[in-house]
């Protein structure tokens, strides 16, 4: 029994609530039935025994007789009926119990179960002669309820109901279907006591471990202006639900970590005006809650809210919660169909609407999903939310514009880091005033990034290294002629090709300057997935974003999604090039695709481009402009010899060119025939230079061609 090695709790229990709980054990003692096999046991002292009736000695045979023990202490009860006593109604205890009751909407056999079962166990005498009683069906249970509170045993059935305001609340969860001992059968919502046992400054602040109000939101509905079509349906929604008093009002986002989620509820409570708050993750003293208990907590906060006016729930990290209640599940307690059942009507019966928050979709159950009433998609935002998230987060620090602007481009750049950040750099202002904001921010951010696998600084285009000039680009096709009617038509599919650092890149970000539109620059590392369907997800996404933004897409190596599908050795290769094909299709705005591998492209694919354009090595001529152009800015002049040097160099490209003007930043030119030899050096390396050796002479035979 547990009560046998279990150290005293009389000391647990307040003097001022003794009274109570004595008149309970003495019911007990008197009217369960349990009176004889107690005596026999010797599990209690005399003394205890007596204590309820204010008796201090009897003589040794009046209790081991049942038949004389029983008269004398129904004689004791009797007395004790006549003024039973109660909780101290002065108490904080008292107080909040009444306080509680009330938001719950408890009855007076309610209140009382919940009273019995916060205090009753908290005497040891209740304690052990619960253990002498030993495991106890449904209705036993309800028996030794309805006893100790000398209550009708139809009212402590119908106060102990699964759809009963104390177990729907989750102040209580029942066990009724086994035979457990007392304790066992009714489980307390953890810190219960502790918290009714405090004074409460804040009107919630009895369920602080349960749910809280929510932070005020850091951003503004413009933060989301990529979501205005989702806002303009949730807002009058919203405002429909409560004011009908809807049932089953749920809606669920999800997206990476840090992608504003969190936020975004914050933001539409606060522009509707309503209350939010939000299932807490953790007590008072950071300690963890575990998964069943959260939601737990979450029906509380359903049942506490519900009438209390326009409020709103948050519960947040559900995937969490769902996997900790299955493994629960799996150590034996409880059963998989009983939970999914639980949650089910959990989703359909909330009477507050709420908010269901996760990170990672896949961890909630299908079964689930498909209750919601809108699922929403918060990941990284469009390129110029996060200029504004920057601008809303930073305005109080002085920050480089030029340094906002480029890490707007950053594709790894979420909300949340943005504002860890700055409370990092904000706190460090207040021990040193004279802190370099424009250093210390970066670092702190760019340190975040990169132990999220993210770069440091926006790997997209950065900018020219050499003044660029799309007149020497060798191409089959007149580009400055092509502006104008893209100008025109707004749209336009290009496949640009040819090897590497030919300018097809530099190309878009010329063009995005050339018809004043954002350039949105992507590469398959930063679509490609590990796990099945990622990759077309995020496919999608980068189409959706370049059309909210209204940009031009740049999509490099875009060989990893056209390939020919008649060389797929698997499912998955095939449906990615589909993927892409109908996103193509459907994409209203300027889509550039630049490949090195025109040969291995799908036949299908081919078709979709308004236009192809090759980009070759530059011609010998086009070499000179890009050549003096480079000395030009280094300040070197360029003699004969270094001219005839450049004539023997083949396969330059653009991008040649762009590298040896940032080597030149930190390793100088003396001469331009430093500077040819360093181009050979560049073109040197290309597949087709090992091949064709023509016009590739080492520095060397440069300076004896000289």
């Amino acid at each position: 029994m547990r009560g046998r090695n279990r150290p005293s709790q009389m000391d647990m229990l307040p003097q001022a609530f003794r009274p109570l709980a004595q008149l309970w054990f003495a019911r007990l003692l008197v009217n369960l039935g349990k009176l004889g096999p107690l005596l026999k046991s010797d599990r209690m002292s005399a003394e205890e025994l007596l204590a309820p009736f204010k008796l201090k000695a009897v003589p040794a045979a009046g209790l081991k007789d049942p038949a004389r023990a029983r008269k004398l202490f129904q004689a004791g009860l009797a007395r004790m009926e006549l003024t039973p006593p109660g909780l101290p109604a002065r108490s904080v205890l008292a107080g909040n119990l009444q306080r509680l009751g009330e938001l719950v909407g408890l009855d007076a056999t309610e209140l009382d179960v919940l009273t019995f079962l916060l205090l009753g166990r908290q005497l040891m005498a209740i304690e052990r002669f619960l253990d002498v009683v030993g495991s106890v069906s449904a209705s036993g249970f309800h028996t030794i309820l309805a006893v100790a509170l000398k209550r009708p045993l139809a009212q402590v059935q119908r106060a102990l109901t699964p759809a009963g305001r104390l177990s729907r609340s989750g102040l209580v969860k029942l066990d009724l279907f086994n035979r457990w001992d007392f304790e066992n059968k009714a489980e307390l919502m953890p810190g219960l006591f502790e918290r009714l046992n405090a004074a409460q400054k804040k009107p919630y602040g009895i369920f602080a471990n349960c749910f809280t109000p929510s932070p005020r939101a850091l951003l503004t509905p413009q933060a989301y202006s990529h979501l205005q079509d989702d806002l303009a349906i949730l807002r009058p929604f919203l405002q429909e639900a409560i004011l009908r008093r809807r049932k089953g009002v749920n809606i669920l986002l999800h997206g990476r970590p840090g992608g504003g989620k969190t936020q975004f509820a914050r933001m539409l409570a606060a522009d509707l005006g309503y209350g939010l708050f939000e299932v807490a993750s953790e007590t008072e003293d950071r300690q963890p809650i575990g998964g069943e208990n959260r939601f737990r907590s979450y029906n509380l906060s359903q049942t506490i809210l519900h009438g209390g006016g326009a409020s709103l729930v948050l519960f947040d990290e559900v995937e969490d919660v769902f996997r900790q209640m299955g493994d629960e599940d799996h150590r034996g307690r409880g059963n998989r169909s009983g939970i999914k059942a639980w949650v089910n009507r959990t989703l359909e019966e909330n009477p507050v609407p709420a908010f269901w928050v996760t990170n990672q979709l896949q961890g909630v159950d299908p079964a689930f999903r498909r209750r919601f009433d809108y699922i929403l998609e918060l990941d990284v935002p469009p390129r110029s939310v996060r200029s504004r998230v920057l601008r809303d987060y930073l305005g109080d620090l002085a920050v480089d514009p030029a340094w906002a602007s480029a890490m707007a481009e950053h594709q790894g750049l979420v909300p949340a880091l943005v504002e860890r950040s700055a409370s990092v750099v904000r706190l460090a202002l207040k021990g040193d005033p004279g802190l370099d904001v424009s250093r210390a921010l970066p670092r702190i951010l760019g340190n975040t990034l990169e132990a999220l696998g993210a770069t440091r600084e926006a790997p997209g285009v950065q900018g020219f290294a050499t003044r660029y000039r799309p007149e020497v680009l060798n191409t089959d096709c007149d580009l400055a002629a092509m502006v104008p009617g893209l100008r025109r038509q707004g749209a336009g599919r290009l496949c640009l090709y040819g090897p590497s650092g030919t300018g097809k890149t530099a190309f878009g970000l010329h063009l995005a300057r050339e018809l004043d539109l954002p350039l949105l620059v992507r590469r398959a590392s930063d679509i490609l997935g590990p796990y099945v369907g990622e990759s077309e997800h995020n496919l999608a996404r980068m189409f959706a974003e370049a059309r909210q933004e209204g940009a031009i897409l740049l999509l490099d190596e875009a060989d990893s999604f056209l390939q020919d599908r008649k060389g797929a050795q698997r499912s998955w290769e095939i449906t990615l090039v589909n993927e892409m094909l109908t996103q193509m299709e459907a994409f209203p705005g300027i889509f550039i695709a630049s490949t090195n591998l025109m040969d291995s492209l799908d036949p299908a694919s081919l078709r979709r481009f308004d236009l192809k354009v090759r980009f070759g090595f530059l011609r010998r001529e086009q070499a000179l402009v890009l050549f003096q152009d480079l000395a030009e800015s280094l300040g070197l002049e360029l003699d004969l010899r270094a001219r005839h040097a450049l004539d023997a160099i083949g396969h330059l490209t653009p991008g040649d060119f762009a590298a040896v003007a940032k080597q030149a930043r930190f390793r100088p030119a003396a001469t331009g025939l430093e500077l040819a030899e360093r181009l050979a050096a560049e073109s040197g390396i290309k597949p087709e230079s090992r091949r064709k050796a023509i016009g590739f002479p080492a520095p060397t035979q440069i300076e004896r061609h000289a």
